[in-house]
């Protein structure tokens, strides 16, 4: 229930420096082929072997076979290509400089990398601060969600009435949740939307709210059913959960820099 604003922003900057590691893997320059004078080389049969999914490592003597074929057949139908002008088209220019920027970019995060570094004493000082809310209370819920106020001031009143809350949850709920009588299983308040998790706190086991609980999802009727305490996981169980977290901050700092000096319009 809970959105990540940063999310896309996320994506792009991992996206980057996926790219960008395989960007910076040592150059080898030895020649594997001539194609009509054009060299083949170490370096663009590994980069085409990461491209194609293979794992990293040594190649088998038939896969390097098979893709130096491959590169052979590509660099023939590249130079084909090249001499009816296919390369000139205004399509494939425009593409051919949309890359060149990605290339770029992911380049210059990747040889900045020193600056985005984490080191262990900052990874155990999140860890200290972040403590409690990876640990801490969970709670077991049920819920039924519905489309409007009234609707579940209505179903409140028959809960009153002793109606059985998951019975009535897979009659009424409009939620996903329905079909397991409205079973949200256990949670933290932080995978909670704010206002929902503050109702779930407030209740005792057994309850439900007496009056609906609105969110962006709808409006809600919640009954806790029990609680327990949870113990974070160790720093060594999420170090690197940890490391990715700090490092993305860095970075969207590093870029927000950048923001901050350029003259942007949007148009």
């Amino acid at each position: 229930m809970k959105s990540t604003s940063l999310l896309l922003a996320t994506l792009f900057i991992t996206t980057l420096l996926v790219s960008g590691n395989t960007l910076a893997a040592e150059k080898d320059d030895t020649v594997i082929a001539t194609v009509n004078g054009k060299n083949i080389t170490e370096w663009t049969l590994k980069r085409y072997a990461s491209q194609r999914g293979l794992p990293p490592g040594p190649l088998t003597n038939k896969q390097r076979e098979m893709l130096i074929e491959e590169l052979i057949n590509r660099e023939l139908i590249y130079q084909d290509a090249v001499s009816i002008g296919i390369d000139k088209a205004p399509a494939i220019k425009k593409e051919i400089a949309h890359q060149r920027v990605n290339i770029i970019a992911s380049t210059m995060l990747n040889r900045s990398s020193d600056r985005f570094e984490v080191s262990e004493e900052a990874m155990k000082k999140e860890y200290e601060k972040r403590k409690d809310e990876l640990g801490g209370k969970e709670y077991k819920a049920r819920h039924i969600l519905l489309k409007n106020e009234n609707d579940a001031k209505a179903v409140i009143a028959e809960l009153d009435k002793g109606a059985d809350f998951a019975t009535l949850a897979g009659k009424e709920s409009t939620g996903p949740s329905a079909v397991n009588g409205g079973d949200l299983g256990w949670f933290s308040p932080g995978q909670m939307d704010k206002t929902f998790a503050e109702a779930t706190a407030k209740l005792k086991k057994g309850q439900y709210t007496k009056t609906p609980v609105h969110t962006d999802f709808g409006w809600h009727v919640i009954k806790l059913e029990d609680t327990r305490m949870v113990s974070p996981p160790k720093f060594e169980d999420i170090k690197e959960q940890i490391r990715v977290g700090l490092q993305n901050k860095l970075i969207e700092d590093y870029i927000r820099g950048l923001r901050e000096s350029a003259k942007i319009q949007r148009k």
